[in-house]
């Protein structure tokens, strides 16, 4: 009985209900036909050609369509792998949380180990290339929903800038360091501004205005995991160090908001003290986030006007990308107070996710193998700035206490 059902529609190439949507589309033309067909006759002047029109609609559907071979559905080419960057991000998140640590480690470890051996036999450069560029652009400009002016204020005028002298200082000479060990000047700068901003997310961002190519997508790979390990063995050394040295509160949130890389890790140091040294040195942390679309900006009008000299030209996307006016733009939204306290949360978790799908991208062009052929030059340029960093906030923390 069920063959009666499905023997025609398979004969035509079509299920039960495919047959069934096709058969009530030729109805619904057929007496759309007739009808026209009918006022015709009652109106020659009307309709002249409706029903000749669609007798031949009807004949190209029901014969010549489906005669036809019939094209497989096929996924768009960017979904495998943008797919699979998210997938990975989600997977980072939830260790990350679980663990209370940032995303992008995870995010970088998931890349080289589970997204670079498929991509060898998988076409998964299209999605990839989605999460490194505007995903990866959009996380970086929803991090401007974290600047709320007002509670920045409140940290008075020496704290602040103790702390942009700190970061200047740090861009500074950490790059000055970087050409030193011999690093290329955007290597230099990359780093720099990693260790003087905010960790990974600083490093992708800068990366993804300075000149792209093979070497480039190892040097950013290289500085988000070495970061990510410095900044880990901060938020565990740190503290220990502010309590040895007799810092007060104050001081010790300063000291700790202005010298370690992530977020996650300045919350985690801070909030080891006591919770009012952790919403401070969050705080002061934030500080240096809102330089990061300055930061950008600077190393992309830095590259831009090289580029000039050399005879090349350039749109002014590259002098200012969009994602660095949205940066701006959502912290001016943030502190206008407009934005609702129970969408952030979600914004962060947003960013951070965006951000991740990136470091995967990332992580999927990144060797082990390519990471330790790099050197020590590299490592020991990230140590100093660290290190330049860590004292130079740690001289803040003392004028402050």
């Amino acid at each position: 009985m069920l063959k009666a059902f499905t023997q025609h529609p398979e004969a035509v190439g079509e299920s039960y209900f495919e047959h069934l949507g096709s058969a009530l589309g030729f109805a619904s033309t057929m007496a759309v036909g007739a009808m026209a067909c009918l006022l015709h006759g009652l109106f020659p002047f009307a309709f002249q050609s409706s029903g000749s029109r669609r007798i031949r609609e009807l004949h190209d559907r029901m014969v010549t369509h489906r005669t036809a071979p019939k094209a497989a559905a096929r996924l768009p080419a960017w979904a495998p792998g943008l797919a699979l960057a998210l997938v990975l991000t989600g997977v980072a998140t939830w260790i990350a949380t679980a663990v209370h640590a940032p995303v992008a480690p995870f995010a970088l470890v998931a890349g080289f180990l589970i997204a670079a051996p498929l991509a060898g036999r998988l076409d998964l450069t299209p999605g990839l290339k989605i999460a490194e560029r505007p995903l990866l652009r959009a996380g970086i400009a929803l991090l401007g929903l974290r600047i709320a002016l007002g509670d920045i204020a409140h940290l008075g005028v020496t704290t602040l800038l103790l702390v942009l002298g700190c970061v200047a200082l740090t861009l500074g000479l950490g790059s000055v360091i970087g050409r030193l060990f011999g690093l290329p000047r955007g290597f230099a700068m990359l780093s720099a501004s990693a260790t003087a901003i905010c960790g990974a997310s600083a490093a992708m961002a800068v990366a993804s205005v300075l000149p792209k190519g093979p070497e480039a997508e190892r040097q950013t790979g290289y500085v988000v995991a070495v970061v990510a390990t410095l900044s880990t063995l901060a938020m565990l050394a740190y503290p220990a160090l502010a309590h040895l040295a007799g810092l007060p509160p104050e001081a010790a949130a300063i000291f700790l908001g202005a010298s370690i890389h992530d977020v996650a890790q300045v919350a985690g140091a801070g909030y080891s003290v006591s919770p009012a040294v952790g919403d401070m040195a969050v705080t002061v942390k934030l500080v240096r986030v809102s330089l990061l679309a300055l930061v950008v900006a600077a190393v992309a009008f830095s590259f831009a006007s090289s580029a000039r000299a050399e005879g090349k030209s350039l749109g002014r996307a590259a002098l200012l990308p969009g994602f660095v006016i949205a940066f701006f733009a959502f912290a001016a939204l943030r502190s206008t107070g407009v934005v609702p306290a129970q969408v952030l949360p979600a914004a962060t978790f947003a960013s951070n996710l965006l951000i991740g799908a990136g470091v995967v991208a990332v992580g999927a062009k990144t060797s082990i193998a390519g990471l330790k052929s790099m050197g020590w030059r590299p490592l020991a340029a990230l140590a100093c700035q660290t290190a330049l960093l860590c004292g130079l906030a740690f001289g803040a923390a003392t004028l402050v206490g």
